[in-house]
């Protein structure tokens, strides 16, 4: 091969290779979000998520931070079925007694996505608190950084709500 089709070549893989990589990426990104959105269910994991509150409150779970995807902290092999079913990078258990737990998806790129869930008896910090960008039952409420600067993105959100059903 000459060189002149070589560089050719390589100018073509490193054009293409990101843009494949980033399609896939959203791709899979979407699917993992279905799954949450779609194929979870909500009543199931708030309770599953509340007996971690629980749990942290009695003292038998610490707050804090656990690995569930990669590296996974031991104690997270315990959680509920309902939380590891989703296959979550890790799960967050508030440290100030407040009754809130995340369950983060993903902190790829600045593409975080996840739920946050919370007690009957929560309550908010002040006044103006936001709970989520997208309310799925009560006290349970989903995040995605798509919100933060696209005010059209609860559009996408549906969209893919309904070709996930």
């Amino acid at each position: 091969m000459s060189s002149k089709r070589i560089v050719i070549v390589l100018c073509i893989v490193f054009v293409l290779a990101p843009l494949f990589f980033f399609v896939g990426l959203h791709y899979l990104l979407d699917r993992m979000k279905v799954r949450l959105l779609c194929k979870t269910d909500h009543q199931a994991l708030l309770e599953a998520c509340n007996e971690l509150s629980k749990q942290a409150a009695k003292g038998n779970l610490k707050p804090g931070k656990y690995e569930v995807l990669r590296d996974p902290d031991p104690e997270s092999t315990r959680f509920p079925r309902p939380i590891l079913d989703l296959r979550p990078r890790y799960i967050y258990i508030d440290e100030n007694d407040s009754g809130r737990v995340m369950i983060e998806m993903t902190g790829a790129l600045e593409l975080h996505f996840g739920v946050l869930a919370y007690t009957e008896d929560y309550k908010a910090p002040f006044k103006s608190f936001e709970y989520g960008d997208k309310e799925l039952i009560p006290r349970l409420w989903y995040y995605d950084d798509g919100y933060r600067d696209n005010p059209e993105y609860d559009k996408k959100i549906e969209t893919l709500i309904q070709k996930g059903k």
